[in-house]
Order: structure tokens, then sequence, then C-alpha cells
């Protein structure tokens, strides 16, 4: 007469304990295999913006897109905003949200997530992407030899394209939650301009410490291409930076 052993109480639990370690080894290597893949999709989405925004300059006189969400909601005229205007170049298909965006505030008007600080209640996020508010012919807060009042910029006065700052992923929360620019003036005299910039750019999207000079984010340059650098790589001070077409980059 043949007897069929099941398993004892030991053994189902060390089968439990094997299980539980291998999934706490693999659960970590798959969270960052999803960041990795979330990371290169904004980066390739930032890419295809900026392949957009270059033939709507051909097709503009060198003319720039411009930006028209303001972080307290109030728009700059009576023009579609930027990422709206570029649907024309790049199609229906253009993703204005990135898959690395965590931010609260997306939603109806009416839903009842998070308000945006500073902002109308009804206001909420539409884009996760900004421009540098240097190359907005409205925001720019001075021109070559700070010139100033100045018409800004187009293709043809920018010196080093393949160095300047255009697209950027905005604050995933605080007042410019809800904008399509940064003001990255007030960065430039800041004691920390890190810390600073955090509070408009989420500058740690990809990876690091938010507020930091090694906090890492994608980066679109108006030559076309796209970065994922840290921010110590595109902002060093008022002279040395990627975002102002007259510093030094």
């Amino acid at each position: 007469m043949r007897t069929t052993r099941g398993f004892t109480l030991v053994e189902l639990l060390v089968v439990i304990a094997i299980v539980a370690v291998l999934m706490g080894i693999l659960l970590p290597s798959l969270g960052r295999a999803r960041h990795l893949a979330q990371s290169t999709a904004c980066l390739s989405n930032i890419r295809q913006m900026e392949i957009a925004h270059y033939t709507y300059t051909m097709d503009h006189d060198g003319a720039l897109i411009r930006a028209n969400l303001a972080h307290g909601g109030v728009t700059h005229g009576d023009f579609a905003p930027w990422f709206e205007t570029l649907r024309d170049y790049y199609g229906p298909e253009l993703i204005a949200r990135s898959p690395l965006d965590r931010s609260p505030h997306w939603g109806a008007p009416g839903d009842a997530d998070l308000p945006i600080p500073g902002a109308p209640a009804t206001q909420r996020r539409v884009t996760s992407y900004g421009i540098n508010n240097f190359l907005d012919v409205s925001t720019v807060p001075w021109g070559p030899r700070y010139k100033i009042p100045y018409d800004g910029y187009t293709m043809t006065k920018i010196k080093h394209p393949s160095q300047t700052v255009h697209f950027l992923i905005m604050a995933y929360e605080g007042e410019f939650a809800g904008a399509d620019h940064p003001h990255v003036e007030s960065w430039l005299n800041h004691p920390s301009p890190p810390f600073k910039a955090q509070q408009h750019v989420q500058i740690n999207a990809v990876g690091g410490d938010p507020g930091t000079w090694g906090g890492r984010t994608n980066w679109g340059f108006i030559d076309g291409h796209a970065e994922m650098l840290a921010f110590e790589d595109v902002f060093t001070d008022l002279e040395r930076n990627r975002f102002d077409p007259s510093a030094s980059p």
C-alpha cells in the first residue's frame, strides 16, 4: 500500500521564504527597468517634438513657437499654446504627458484632484513639457548684451543651437505645474540655483535628489536633439548656462 507524502509545514515555510527573497531581488530590478523604459520613451518624445518644431521654424522664417500658459493661469495672448501649434507638424499623436510625469494636477476642471497653487480653481495640468522662456518672444528677459527691450530670438540669432535648451519637463507640483515655461532668470542670482529651478522644472524627473546639482532629467535642444543630463551639465551660473543664448554654453 502506497502513501502520498505532502509538504511539511517547515518545507512550505522554506519555499515561501525563498519566493519572498527572489521577489525582493527581482522587484527592484524590474522597477529600475520600467523607469529606464519610461525615461527613454520620454526622451524619444522630446526628440520628436524638437523635430516637429524645427519643421515649424522653416515654415515661419525662423520664428520659434510661443508659450501661452502662465503659472498663475493668465494667458499671454489669443494664440494657441505651443503644443497645439506643433500638432500640425507632429500630428494628433503628439504626447503632451510624459510617461515619467507623477503630477497630481491632471484631470478635468471639475475633478476633485489637487488644484494648482496660485492658479484659478478650474485650471489643471495639460502638458508635462515646457519651453525655455529665453526662447519665447513674450517671456524673454533680455537679449544679447542685455539689450532691453528685446524682440526675442529666432533660429538664426542663436549662436549655439546644439547647446541651447528648448524643451524641458515642468515641475510636477507647485505654482508652475500648470505653466508651459519656467522663468530661468530667477535661478541665475539665487544662492542655490537647483533649489530655485526645482520649483519650475522637474530637474530630477529621471533620477537624483530634488533641488540638487546632480538631479537628472530629459532636455530638448533647439537644434533638434535631446539628452538625459544632470542639472549641473546645463547650468553653472549667469555667464555659463545652456538657457540664455547670449551666455557661454
